[in-house]
């Protein structure tokens, strides 16, 4: 066999040995809330693969509510060892399809920083329609509704609605007790812009429940066009 060759095959043979890295069995995780959780742990479990030994040394995340680090705090892993990553999402406001990133860069320039992904599914206990109302600056100062739906089998009662704005009134009507509710927004005028917001208090038993913002805006902006029909 000519030399030259021989030595490639060699080269090749060897080359996972020579390489180190971490590698882990399902970089990208799904999680589901329940409406009683406040925070959702997940394990993300790893191998070092080659010949040598690995160390971390970061891992990121990209929100205040995501915390990641070793078991034990552990960064450095010899050959063939395993290792797990805890991740804790705290859910506080959050609702509706989220994916949170954490980032794990190690020592070795041939590996490329890992990108662990979770998915988040958060249901929603209130269904607001709409979340903000619109009144254009000296159009008639009539009052706007806002409809919300409580979701699930247990009942939530709105309790109250408090205007951040003096000059904007805020008043609850119970429709279904504690199913189905109406938020009344009336200014007293419309001649100059408004910004603020409606908080809507609840009897929820879980803290993170027992508030929502409605947000409402007098502007002198035009409403945006709409978009032409195409046609046939």
């Amino acid at each position: 066999m000519n030399i030259r060759i021989f030595g490639l095959i060699i080269g090749f043979a060897a080359a996972p040995l020579a390489q180190a890295g971490l590698e882990f069995e399902k970089p990208v995780q799904s999680a589901v809330v329940k409406v009683a959780d406040t925070e959702i742990g997940t394990k993300f479990a790893f191998k070092v693969t080659g010949g040598k030994p690995v160390k971390i040394t970061e891992i990121r995340t990209f929100c205040s509510c995501v915390r990641a680090q070793t078991v034990d705090g552990k960064m450095e892993f010899k050959p063939g060892e395993s290792g797990v990553i805890d991740t804790a999402f705290e859910v506080g406001g959050f609702e509706g399809e989220l994916k949170k990133e954490v980032v794990v860069t190690t020592d070795d320039p041939a590996q490329p920083p890992i990108h662990l992904v979770l998915e988040i599914s958060i249901p929603g206990v209130f269904e607001i329609t709409p979340t903000q109302l619109v009144w254009q600056v000296g159009e008639p100062a009539a009052a706007k509704t806002v409809r919300i739906k409580v979701l699930g089998d247990d009942p939530v009662a709105v309790t109250a609605a408090v205007s951040s704005r003096e000059t904007i009134k805020a008043a609850v009507r119970e429709i279904t007790a504690g199913k189905e509710y109406e938020l009344s927004v009336t200014p007293a005028a419309t001649d100059t812009k408004v910004l603020g917001l409606v908080r809507l208090e609840t009897d929820s038993k879980y803290p993170r429940y027992q508030k929502r913002l409605v947000f409402f805006n007098i502007t002198d902006k035009k409403p945006a066009a709409p978009a032409p029909q195409a046609t046939k």
